[in-house]
């Protein structure tokens, strides 16, 4: 009778560890890193084949409990310790989520690729060797059930903790990935609202919501809504690392001309294909926001013109705003600008400015009213350049 007690107490710790570790697996792989493992099968397989987030979920928990299985047979560890016949899933869990941001052929870090298999087999020896030493009798008392659970339930949550912290947790790694697949599926409002209440960012990220705005055809209405960097090298893929991790970059350039880029920079490129007839309607107002993300008023002055009807109620916000900008920073305008909504929120900006001396609550107050404007991003965001 005291055997089957211990059996079942031994069954009940398997079925409770069982089942946490299958939750989280599948809950971390389903609602965290389904975007990178959609990345990671993308390259690997060289874009042949496409990742279904539930049945990756599923298969790839199936797998990690094969192998903890594996584990538990090999014995030396049980009671107390149970918990620790998940370490080899979890390290094979980790070295398949710490995916490197920055990689170029292999998205798996290559410390994982040596370190997880030398984990494993760590582990292996060591449980052979629990397995193989003479059992000891022991003096302390036996513990409860209770506490032999809630110590292997802990010894879980620190290892799931572990997973979290060495797997790739990068926000804005994230967002990229998540909006190049809803970019693949040619889901663009959707792609725009990713990460949008987010002030994290980097240029690739710029990019990415700079094709966004243009296919939904919002580039010079809301770009500057989400925070920018890079200037006008974020404009396109393939300068200062500004790239793709698994978007097709040709269909970018397929957007604004039949040429291909080559090694000249994004505004080089666009003012060549436009001089010579190669562009694309699409491409003026990628030069005209390039011009905007180099501060560069003068240059964007003498684009917009025979561009857009600058009377039209159409003419999109942030090229409204340039153009209020321009007129009042410039002795002699080439162009002069006004609208009455405009002059009157511009005053209003220029108002906030003075009421406040200090330049962090002066930023902060200005950044609340009037931060998803081309004048909060000319006059505060940094960036390599200059207002001109």
């Amino acid at each position: 009778m005291a055997y089957k007690s211990k059996e079942d107490n031994s069954t009940l710790l398997q079925t409770a560890c069982a089942i946490v570790f299958m939750i989280f697996v599948f809950a971390y792989l389903y609602f965290f890193q389904s975007d990178l493992l959609s990345m990671i099968q993308h390259v690997l397989s060289g874009g042949t084949t496409h990742y279904d987030k539930t049945v990756g979920a599923v298969v790839i928990t199936l797998v990690l409990y094969l192998v903890q299985m594996g584990a538990r047979r090999l014995g030396g560890v049980g009671g107390d310790y149970y918990a620790f016949t998940y370490f080899p899933s979890l390290v094979l869990l980790t070295a398949l989520t710490g995916v490197d941001p920055d990689f170029t052929d292999m998205p798996l870090r290559k410390f994982w690729l040596w370190f997880a298999p030398l984990a494993v087999v760590g582990y292996v020896a060591s449980a052979v060797y629990l397995k193989a030493r003479p059992a000891s009798q022991s003096s302390r008392p036996a513990s409860t059930v209770a506490g032999v659970l809630w110590k292997n339930l802990l010894v879980m949550a620190v290892m799931f903790i572990a997973v979290c912290l060495c797997g790739n947790s990068n926000a804005v790694f994230h967002y990229r990935l998540r909006m190049e697949g809803l970019l693949n599926s040619d889901e663009y409002e959707k792609a725009l609202r990713v990460g949008e209440k987010s002030d994290d960012t980097d240029a690739s990220l710029t990019m990415l919501r700079i094709y966004a705005l243009s296919r939904s055809k919002q580039l010079g209405e809301r770009l500057f809504e989400y925070p920018v960097v890079g200037g006008s090298d974020a404009l396109l893929p393939g300068n200062d690392g500004v790239r793709c991790l698994f978007f097709p970059e040709s269909r970018i350039f397929r957007r604004l001309s039949i040429r291909k880029k080559g090694v000249m920079r994004p505004m080089d490129y666009l003012l060549y294909i436009e001089k010579n007839g190669l562009a694309m309607k699409s491409a003026t107002d990628y030069i005209l926001c390039g011009y905007l993300l180099d501060r560069n008023l003068d240059g964007f002055v003498n684009a917009i013109r025979g561009k857009y009807n600058l009377t039209s109620s159409e003419l999109p916000k942030h090229y409204k705003e340039a153009l209020t900008l321009y007129t009042h920073l410039r002795a002699n305008p080439v162009l002069v600008y006004h609208s009455e909504v405009m002059d009157a929120d511009y005053a209003d900006f220029q108002n906030l400015e003075k009421k406040y001396s200090d330049e962090r609550e002066r930023m902060s107050y200005v950044r609340d009213t009037y931060g998803d404007t081309y004048w909060f991003y000319y006059f505060y965001e940094t960036g390599d350049a200059k207002p001109q």
